[in-house]
């Protein structure tokens, strides 16, 4: 059973987390950050650590003494993740940034992505980078645009302006999951797997 480094000194998520990854994983708790970064400076075995963000002393002092330590893939949550929050630990090897109550089914998905080698970011910081960094998308459409549906079309362009697959459901008046449908085609035409990656088609 693979292993993972649950680091809060909150019961209620410390709860949640064990008892979504139970069966799962072999979990190991701690609950002091002088003993998490001891245990990493003593070990140079590849190590997943989700990482409970209100149970760290300082965001901005901690993340650079974690992101030392090549071997550990760092996942972080917070009760309520902010966007801000997220721009001080992006790029700073960082593989994940979510809600520390994210559901058990979305934990594992997580997971496994991490797993991959992919990256996840809660929903409203992925459209907040696609709307803030993807610019003049109607400039020049990527050539995969030519294999879209008329609806996919409209959804790819919704998509590389920032909106989420609910305000697109809205706007076309169609069903969620006839949205997420839509959206696997779009990937699988796009040859991408996420909406910051097909956003990114349109620069």
């Amino acid at each position: 059973m693979k292993k993972i480094v649950l680091y809060t000194h909150q019961s209620a998520i410390k709860k949640h987390w064990t008892t979504a990854l139970e069966g799962e994983y072999d979990t190991f708790v701690i609950e002091s950050q002088a003993e998490l970064l001891d245990m990493l400076a003593q070990s140079q075995d590849a190590v997943t650590v989700m990482v409970d963000e209100d149970s760290l002393e300082d965001l901005q002092e901690t993340v650079p003494q974690l992101k030392q330590y090549d071997q550990a893939t760092l996942l972080f949550f917070k009760s309520v993740p902010e966007v801000h929050h997220a721009s001080i630990i992006i790029g700073q090897n960082v593989k994940a940034y979510e809600n520390a109550f994210i559901h058990k089914d979305n934990l594992l998905l997580l997971l496994h992505k991490i797993e991959k080698g992919k990256s996840w970011l809660f929903t409203d910081l992925m459209n907040h980078i696609i709307s803030k960094f993807i610019q003049d998308n109607n400039s020049s459409n990527p050539a995969f645009m030519s294999q879209l549906t008329q609806t996919e079309k409209d959804i790819a362009i919704m998509v590389a302006n920032g909106l989420s697959n609910k305000e697109i459901a809205k706007i076309k008046g169609i069903a969620l999951s006839t949205v997420k449908g839509h959206m696997q085609h779009i990937f699988r035409k796009a040859g991408v797997s996420d909406r910051i990656s097909l956003a990114l088609q349109f620069k």
